[in-house]
């Protein structure tokens, strides 16, 4: 912990685009933690209400939305107007976030030895996160999507409010299906936890830039911001360097797909001890998704490198921010420290300043005031592959809906089915048309519950219930008696009923009549019919046109 005389704490807090500032003498607390991928903080101030209106009370009351933005630095770097425009404060602002409140509370001083009893103070808190985290921690979306890239989706399921931007090195291609299954369930996941899950399953790098509030995919680290000696020796209470524990394994990808007969491939590690592995199961006909498996995984297993804790005993003189770069070899630092020669990235930064002096009316108005604070910076080497997430938690798949089948031989009102080939794997599939988006998806042509003695495909129009996972879908089960297939209870019977139409099918029935068992097959092709009949005590065999 270490004392700053003269803090400057730019605080504001916006009501329908109406900014109300709030004076760093009224402060008289700010916690903040910056990530990589956004930032959490809390602050407290006071304002008093006895001849001087408070005009930040009734806004704060209500359920609008409210938008913070905080700044600090030494008072001596700060303009003296108040109202300055933003580019004027980014020179000497070390730290600068604008977010959304999340929680928020008031407490009044109210005076009864006073005539009326007037509320003379009042304490104000607020907690806040950046935009994304606010609002899609919040959001719950289950949506069906053909054809698109995963970016594509995220933009459509973003507000106004949030900025996204997808760097050019990501390689993305448009794919079959996605599905968003984030039916709000107690403790479920939210497209938050859905769009950082997506991240560490692709090994996507996620930079949040505190600049222009935007939250970007990179498929690698960006260069850190150039460093000019950001913290001196005499700002510095203590540097702590920590090795992260070294992968000792490799990796095999297990495909377990018949056709391919078992194929296993290895993803060797330097560091690994022989016979440490830890192994994939993918079910694959497809190459390329074992190529790209392979890509990704081996991204993965890059050991990582040393991080540096550094805990401040002085405000930085100098401006820096996450992704900062930091080095330890000019003139004020030894050239034979463990960190020289290196360069650093910041990737945390935790800040803490509390009024030494709490009495609101210390310091009220004033443009800075005297805090007790603490400052602690986290660094990472520059080529580090370490990716920093939040804590998620996993989406719930698969999600079950209800699906047509699609096929496009045969007559509209003919019980036909059709299958597709893919042409990279050759892999057999229905088409299913999901009413509710309106949109066709692809199932497996497959067997089902069935062994491969029965050939019963789907046929058109059938009323089906899909399991829907990410990417791909896969049929469950049947939801209607196909027309003419359903028999009578009181016949207690069982039927087969193969063909196109009434009028081009082959039936088999077996039922009771008279609590006698009666088994029959009829061929039907438009007026000729053949029929065999079994029942008690006789066996009837007829051929028919129905015309004569």
């Amino acid at each position: 912990m270490f004392s700053e005389p003269s803090l400057h704490i730019f605080l504001q807090l916006s009501f329908e685009n109406k900014w109300v500032d709030i004076q760093s003498g009224n402060i008289k607390a700010c916690e903040l933690n910056l990530h990589a991928y956004g930032f959490e903080g809390k602050a407290e101030f006071g304002l008093f209400s006895d001849n001087k209106k408070d005009e930040l009370f009734t806004s704060f009351i209500t359920q609008d939305l409210i938008k913070v933005r905080i700044g600090i630095m030494r008072h001596g770097s700060a303009p003296r107007d108040y109202d300055a425009k933003r580019s004027e404060y980014d020179k000497n602002l070390p730290v600068d976030i604008v977010g959304y409140v999340t929680k928020k509370s008031v407490r009044e001083s109210i005076y009864h030895d006073v005539k009326k009893d007037p509320v003379l103070k009042r304490h104000y808190e607020i907690s806040f996160q950046d935009i994304p985290a606010v609002l899609w921690k919040q959001h719950f979306p289950v949506k069906l999507y053909t054809d698109k890239k995963m970016s594509e989706v995220i933009k459509d399921q973003k507000p106004k409010n949030i900025k996204f931007e997808v760097d050019d090195g990501i390689q993305e291609t448009p794919m079959d299906m996605i599905f968003l299954g984030l039916e709000k369930r107690l403790y479920g996941p939210s497209f938050y936890d859905f769009f950082m899950w997506h991240a560490q399953e692709n090994n996507i790098v996620l930079n949040y830039d505190y600049e222009d509030q935007t939250l970007k995919w990179f498929d690698k680290k960006p260069s850190p911001k150039p460093d000019d000696e950001v913290f001196l020796p005499n700002e510095v209470a203590s540097l702590h360097t920590f090795f992260s524990e070294t992968f000792r394994y490799n990796t095999r990808i297990l495909n377990v797909h018949s056709k391919e007969e078992g194929k296993e491939i290895e993803i060797e590690n330097d560091q690994a001890v022989d016979g440490i592995v830890q192994d994939i199961v993918m079910r694959t006909a497809i190459q390329k998704d074992l190529d790209d498996r392979k890509s990704l995984e081996a991204k993965r297993i890059e050991n990582r490198l040393e991080k540096i804790k550094m805990v401040l005993n002085d405000f930085p003189t100098k401006r820096f921010g996450i992704g900062t770069m930091v080095k330890f070899e000019k003139e004020h630092w030894s050239k034979n420290n463990l960190l020289s020669k290196k360069n650093f990235r910041v990737f945390h930064i935790q800040l803490s300043a509390h009024a030494q002096d709490q009495e609101l009316s210390a310091h009220y108005d004033a443009h800075f005031a005297a805090y007790d604070m603490n400052m602690v910076i986290e660094m990472e080497l520059e080529d580090t592959p370490e990716i920093h997430l939040p804590r998620f938690k996993l989406p719930n798949y698969p999600l079950q809906v209800e699906g047509k089948i699609v096929s496009e031989s045969g007559a509209d009102d003919e019980k036909t089915y059709q299958f597709y080939t893919n042409e990279e794997s050759s892999q057999e599939d229905y088409t299913v048309l999901v009413p509710f988006w309106d949109l066709e998806i692809k199932a497996p042509y497959v067997p089902g519950v069935f062994t491969g003695h029965f050939y019963f495909p789907a046929f058109k129009d059938a009323r089906v219930l899909l399991d829907l996972y990410l990417d791909r879908a896969v049929i469950k089960g049947f939801l209607d008696w196909g027309e003419g297939s359903r028999l009578p209870m009181d016949t207690q019977g069982n039927h087969l009923l193969f063909g196109k139409t009434a009028q081009s099918q082959t039936s088999m029935k077996y039922l009771y009549t008279e609590d006698k068992p009666v088994f029959t097959i009829k061929r039907t092709s438009d007026t000729d019919t053949e029929m065999i009949q079994m029942e008690e005590e006789s066996i009837i065999i007829q051929t028919k046109d129905e015309e004569d």
